[in-house]
Formats: C-alpha cells, sequence, structure tokens
C-alpha cells in the first residue's frame, strides 16, 4: 500500500503523502481512503490537513505509467477499478465531516488538482509549483462530475484557460484568482495552515451537513460518473 502518514496535532489531523510524486493509483486511493477512514473513527480532530513529503510535488496526477502497464497487460478492469476508486475518494473527501484543507506544497497536476479541489480550503506555496490540468494533452477526457467540481472552484476564464489551453496557473496567480486563499513562502506554508486550521473548530455533524448541501449537484454528478464506470462503459 501507499505511504499515507499521519499525526494528531491537538484537534488537527495532519496527513503527509510520502509515495513519491503522490501519482494517483488504486493502491494510492485505497491507503488515501483507509486513513480518512482512521481520522474519522480514531481520533476526535475537527479538521483536516494534507501535505506531501516530496519537497517539489504536492501531488502529480494520475499514474499514467500504472495505467498503461495494466492496460498493455490487458487488464482493463484494473484501470476501470482506479477510476472508481478515484471518484470514491472525491466523493469521501467532500462530504468528510471535518473542515479539510490542503497545503500544496509544489506541484499539483491533472487527477491531483481535480483532488485538491475536493478540500475545503486551499494553502500554496509562493516559490515554487503550478496548478495545472493538462487532460486535453493527455487524452484524458474531464468527467461530468469533475467538471462540476471545478465550476465550483474554478473562475469561468480560468476553466476556460486550463481545460481548453490546458495552462499552468503559478502558487501567486492561483491566489489571485481565488484558486487558494493564500499563499506562503515553503518553509512557512504549514506553520500557516497549521495555524488556520487550529482555528476552525466546527462540529463534525454540522460540517458534514452543510457539506451535504453545498455540493449536492456535484455529488450527484459523480454518482453518475461511478454508475457509468460500473456498467464498463467508459472507454479506457
Amino acid at each position: 500500500m501507499a505511504k499515507i502518514d499521519f499525526e494528531l496535532r491537538d484537534k488537527v489531523a495532519l496527513v503527509t503523502m510520502g509515495q513519491g510524486e503522490n501519482r494517483l493509483n488504486i493502491d494510492m486511493c485505497s491507503s488515501l481512503l483507509k486513513v480518512l477512514d482512521r481520522v474519522e473513527k480514531e481520533t476526535e480532530a475537527l479538521t483536516l490537513v494534507v501535505t506531501s513529503a516530496h519537497e517539489r510535488i504536492w501531488s502529480n496526477g494520475f499514474d499514467t505509467d500504472w495505467i498503461k502497464a495494466r492496460l498493455e497487460g490487458g487488464d482493463a478492469q484494473a484501470v476501470m477499478d482506479f477510476l472508481a476508486a478515484d471518484i470514491q475518494l472525491r466523493r469521501r473527501m467532500l462530504t468528510f465531516p471535518l473542515i479539510t484543507v490542503a497545503a500544496i506544497n509544489g506541484h499539483v497536476f491533472g487527477g491531483g488538482a481535480v483532488f485538491s479541489c475536493c478540500f475545503d480550503f486551499r494553502f500554496m506555496r509562493s516559490d515554487r509549483g503550478f496548478f495545472a490540468i493538462p487532460a486535453i494533452d493527455l487524452g484524458y477526457p474531464v468527467v461530468p462530475g469533475s467538471a462540476a467540481l471545478l465550476r465550483q472552484v474554478l473562475p469561468v476564464q480560468v476553466m476556460e484557460d486550463i481545460l481548453l489551453a490546458g495552462r499552468r496557473f503559478t502558487g501567486l496567480e492561483c491566489e489571485a484568482y481565488r484558486i487558494v486563499s493564500a499563499v506562503y513562502p515553503n518553509d512557512q506554508l504549514l506553520d500557516k495552515v497549521m495555524a488556520f486550521a487550529s482555528g476552525l473548530n466546527k462540529g463534525r455533524w454540522i460540517v458534514g451537513q452543510m457539506k451535504k448541501v453545498h455540493y449536492a449537484r456535484v455529488l450527484r454528478l459523480m454518482e453518475d460518473d461511478l454508475s457509468v464506470i460500473e456498467k464498463g462503459s467508459v472507454r479506457v
């Protein structure tokens, strides 16, 4: 399984993704889901912070090498299982009954960028790292649920630049467009995020209820996406 660690700092659960570039495959999704279960069931945390152990990358998106190897080996079902797990991870994060904060301490690309948009708040390093979704260049269409999620996070002009032009945005640009709440030098980022998270002592029940309402349409579309995958109607 992928290496995912967490520690409890008062009421904040700090999760550190430590799987290299933190590319998303079925092991990574499963490991993240298990950590979320542990935080919810085994701790009294009220806020979740997710960062990366990699010094330059928060998440480099889908593990395209893993996908290619499965397809070349004739195991398309493994890829379908991964796509389903990826949507389940996004839905779990959107409905997670804690305030969630992404401490983006490096590049965040593709599926990793979409995953970051499942967090309630995002902060990014100011001195290095791009936010990008190069799906159009890689030939991976964005499914309806993900598109709806992105529309809730990104301004219209940014959606066009990211999805149709494949443009990369710096941390400072992300701050200017409110994709992230703020940017900080990398040596300050985690401390600033933890200080912010420590002040968000909101009850789990009300947080969960608010998220279900806020993301109701996105969640419905993601459920539809999951049904399509489970029926084997996706071309891979």
